[in-house]
């Protein structure tokens, strides 16, 4: 009686123990499961939360680095600034370092004419020169990119003024030599006309006499 009855009874414990197992097997897979899926779940949500608390603030980066050697200096454009202002017939000079481009703005007096301003441009370079060598800081080379050069000089700036004079010298530092323009005189003045809509006077080769082209 007592061997049946823990015959039984052991049956029943074997029977509850396997069942356990089971379980427990079962729970191992389920929990493995939602670890595995729970893992990219956070990762995602925690560069969702690191863009969300980015937003709105500025993303720095540095596009120049190993290049701009030898850079320049505060104490470079100040004394541009100065040799520069000391030319005659320039009322101010300003030096402004942006990106890779330093830019040198020149306000001369209203009453220079464009020969004289043109010349002026000129000056305005060699003294960017004999502070801040060509071959040195504004021509890449080796695989280093360098500083491009713009230099603004102008009598004044008033856009719908015909009697307004500005000239760019450009060196950028891909460029074998400078360029030289004066931006206030259009390349072809019968275009600029035109495309301002203004009238077009023109020779009448059979009259001789002029005409406008809109009537």
């Amino acid at each position: 009686m007592w061997y049946n009855n823990s015959g039984d009874i052991m049956s029943e414990t074997k029977k509850t123990k396997n069942k356990k197992r089971k379980l427990s097997r079962a729970a191992l897979i389920i929990i493995c499961g939602i670890i595995i899926i729970l893992i990219p779940c956070l990762i995602l949500g925690g560069i969702l939360l690191s863009a969300a608390l980015q937003t709105g603030n500025p993303i720095f980066g540095d596009r120049y680095k190993g290049d701009l050697e030898p850079a320049i200096t505060e104490t470079n454009m100040e004394n541009i600034e100065k040799s520069v202002s000391s030319i005659s017939g320039v009322e101010k000079c300003d030096a402004v370092l942006t990106s890779g481009q330093l830019r040198i703005n020149v306000d001369t007096k209203d009453s220079l004419s464009s020969e004289e301003i043109e010349t002026l441009v000129d000056e305005v370079y060699a003294k960017v020169k004999s502070e801040l060598p060509i071959g040195t800081y504004f021509t890449s080379g080796n695989g280093k990119k360098m500083y491009d050069l713009a230099i603004n000089v102008y009598n004044f700036i008033k856009k719908d003024d015909e009697s307004m004079i500005y000239y760019i010298l450009t060196k950028n530092a891909m460029m074998d030599g400078e360029s030289i323009q004066c931006v206030s005189e259009p390349l072809d003045a019968d275009l600029a006309a035109e495309l301002r809509g203004e009238n077009i006077v023109t020779e009448d080769p059979e009259a001789g006499s002029s005409q406008n082209d809109l009537e």
